[in-house]
């Protein structure tokens, strides 16, 4: 399924809506009186990369407070693997025969494990499994960063620096966006034509992480833009979620100077953070 994919994916990485490269932008004015930060990030890149992005270890290091999507609950994370169960209904219920042995092969060959396992898991959870998968072993490049993903890292590394953490969601929030947002048989179908579709899927997955390493955010902007017009509408995916955002953001840097770190799909365009903070007062400029 290319939408799903492509909302992974891009859901993973950062652009901007201007020609300018930075994934890192400084917000100031509007009665701030020390600058936040924003900055878009990879969620599966490792932290290692930040040993050659200084400018936002330098950031981060500023910060008195830490802003990222979502932190682990886990206390929650029963109700979340139940919230990821089918009890009603099976994989080989929702697709042909044809396509599920087709599915079950490359699950098996881009996993390692048996999609049997994940008959009764909504097929939204599989698909995410194997776009991952996909990332991961098409680009050779993200291996070489070592540590945690970039998100966890900054909110427990804020913790243990005494820094202010707030997440923006709850993870009760992003099951039910992920798992609840589209009915099972739109999911199963999607993922089936995600398999179907496999190798453009590939292609964009290294494209996508190529231009992030290389801080293209024009490229990716375009790159989002192609796809989201013709997969699909993101809105509740992206807008949705900035415009909920920005009820929180305004107060949270205005009590302290902040490291605001989220998935960078969520920076650009007319209703991304960084255009809505404009509209807001602030002055947000690249770094």
């Amino acid at each position: 399924m290319k939408k799903l994919h492509i909302l992974v994916l891009l859901g993973i990485l950062a652009q901007t809506a201007t020609a300018q490269s930075s994934l890192l932008w400084q917000v100031s004015g509007n009665g701030l009186k020390k600058p936040s930060y924003l900055f878009g990030t990879y969620h599966i890149l490792k932290d290692s990369y930040l040993n050659q992005n200084t400018k936002v270890k330098t950031a981060y290091a500023n910060a008195e407070g830490v802003v990222v999507e979502m932190v682990v609950d886990s206390s929650a994370m029963l109700k979340m693997a139940m919230r990821a169960l089918m009890l009603t209904n099976s994989l080989p219920d929702l697709i042909s025969e044809t396509d599920y042995n087709l599915v079950a092969k490359e699950f098996e060959k881009a996993t390692g494990m048996d999609l049997g396992l994940f008959n009764q898991v909504k097929p939204v959870v599989t698909s995410t499994m194997l776009s991952l998968a996909y990332l991961e072993k098409e680009s050779d490049t993200l291996k070489r960063f070592t540590g945690q993903p970039l998100d966890m890292y900054f909110a427990t590394e804020g913790k243990k620096l005494g820094k202010t953490v707030t997440p923006l969601e709850t993870m009760e929030e992003q099951i039910t966006m992920l798992y609840d947002h589209d009915p099972v048989e739109k999911q199963a179908r999607q993922l089936v034509q995600m398999v179907k579709e496999k190798g453009s899927m590939r292609r964009v997955s290294q494209s996508l992480t190529d231009l992030y390493l290389k801080e293209d955010l024009s490229a990716m902007w375009k790159l989002s833009e192609q796809y989201g017009e013709q997969y699909g509408d993101m809105s509740y995916l992206v807008d949705e979620r900035n415009h909920n955002w920005m009820k929180k953001l305004p107060n949270v840097m205005a009590i302290r100077p902040t490291f605001v770190a989220v998935g960078a799909l969520h920076l650009p365009g007319p209703n991304g953070l960084i255009e809505l903070l404009r509209k807001a007062g602030f002055t947000v400029e690249p770094l």
